[in-house]
């Protein structure tokens, strides 16, 4: 991995490291969320364009904001950020983040034992709330005790394998070029991060509007 990213800085490769790992707990990437390359124009220009349009803007804030909710298990404002990714996402963007999360809910068998990921699931279950990946991703990881930072990064990185075109991760020549185009994501990890402790500072409320 160090022989693919000599350039970066220590930090990013360990985010990396992590995320892939992460990301990989008991969920398989078998269908694209928000994200979604067709393998038409460059993979790294496309996922710029979600980095730059939707993680950044939305899908970031409402993880930090669910992940922090998820420690207090403060269930009904989990929902109501839900509810606002729903609303924030495009017709495709929404069925296929819908799509994907039912992945986390059918699986970890682990997490079935947990009293507030299983109160949350049947809300879901009960049509009280979508249930989109973002949301569930960012209670799952709260709920493993990872920290913020990480869990951004995994999310990026589930994201970004989702959306490849089946079989393309195993072809000759591309893993170097998917690996590249995740590290773009470290800087919008970074900022999110930024963001959220300078509105910390400033006393305002947190990711209100998404």
């Amino acid at each position: 991995m160090s022989d693919t990213f000599h350039a970066a800085a220590p930090d990013e490769l360990d985010g990396l490291a992590l995320a892939r790992f992460v990301s990989r707990l008991g969920v398989e990437a078998v269908s694209p969320a928000t994200f979604l390359w067709n393998g038409e124009g460059p993979l790294a220009r496309a996922f710029d364009l979600w980095l730059a349009g939707s993680f950044g803007p939305t899908l970031a804030p409402a993880l930090i904001e669910v992940h922090r909710l998820a420690t207090a298990y403060r269930l009904d404002e989990i929902a109501a950020v839900d509810q606002r990714i729903d609303a924030s996402l495009d017709l495709g963007a929404k069925t296929r983040s819908l799509a994907a999360a039912k992945a986390f809910l059918e699986g970890k068998a682990e997490m079935k034992a947990n009293r507030e990921w299983t109160r949350f699931s049947e809300r879901v279950a009960l049509n009280k709330t979508p249930g989109h990946t973002a949301t569930l991703f960012a209670l799952q990881t709260a709920l493993y005790h990872l920290p913020l930072a990480p869990a951004l990064a995994a999310y990026a990185w589930f994201e970004l394998e989702s959306g490849l075109p089946r079989g393309y991760r195993d072809l000759a020549g591309t893993r170097e070029e998917v690996l590249r185009t995740f590290a773009s994501a470290l800087p919008h990890v970074r900022v999110a991060m930024d963001r959220d402790r300078d509105e910390s500072a400033d006393g305002f409320p947190h990711l209100r509007a998404i």
